[in-house]
């Protein structure tokens, strides 16, 4: 790939992670939706995110191993409404970077201060910050004083950290020569 198109190709997912918008809870659907609903709904929204381009964030089987584990409230006649939204969404976005009985500690300690909804919203409205201000290398703002803000500045830094590492890996490796290929030093 040349060096115009890496930089073409990289800059494109660099303003759709600029550009990200987490649902908030307000703005989930208002339906209860059957698995194979919520796993394109999953996709749909956060595929921004797959940076490494793996896809597949989300199956249903995975959403039935959820429930099992107790990540996520189980659904009523084989439906999801938006707690299990919400709680797939934290779910989707961070279990490349944390482990589930980390997750699982970190979802109930922000819960027991904050009712789901603003637990929800805080979530993702740090994520957008911290995202944006990794990405254009701005200071972030302090978080807020309570130990339960402070775990969801620290869990959004990681993984807005580890988005950007994997995006500058990503760019050197496309546009790194391959074997066989002649560098400009060797032509």
């Amino acid at each position: 790939m040349k060096d115009s198109e890496v930089k073409e190709f990289m800059s494109e997912i660099r303003k759709r992670l600029l550009d990200f918008h987490c649902p908030r809870w307000e703005e989930m659907p208002d339906v209860e939706l059957y698995a194979d609903q919520v796993v394109n709904y999953i996709e749909r929204h956060l595929s921004a995110l797959d940076v490494e381009g793996e896809g597949h964030l989300l199956t249903a089987s995975m959403i039935n191993n959820y429930v099992k584990m107790k990540l996520i409230p189980a659904p009523v006649k084989k439906r999801y409404g938006v707690r299990q939204l919400a709680r797939l969404v934290v779910i989707c976005t961070l279990k490349r970077d944390f482990s589930i009985a980390e997750l699982s500690t970190m979802m109930q300690t922000v819960l027991a201060k904050y009712e789901n909804v603003e637990a929800y919203n805080r979530f993702c409205a740090e994520m957008e910050m911290t995202i944006r201000s990794v990405f254009r290398h701005e200071e972030i703002p302090a978080a807020g004083a309570c130990m339960e803000d402070q775990i969801i500045r620290a869990v959004m830094m990681a993984f807005a950290n580890k988005l950007l590492a994997h995006c500058t890996i990503r760019e050197y490796t496309m546009a790194a020569p391959r074997d066989g290929d002649v560098s400009a030093e060797q032509a």
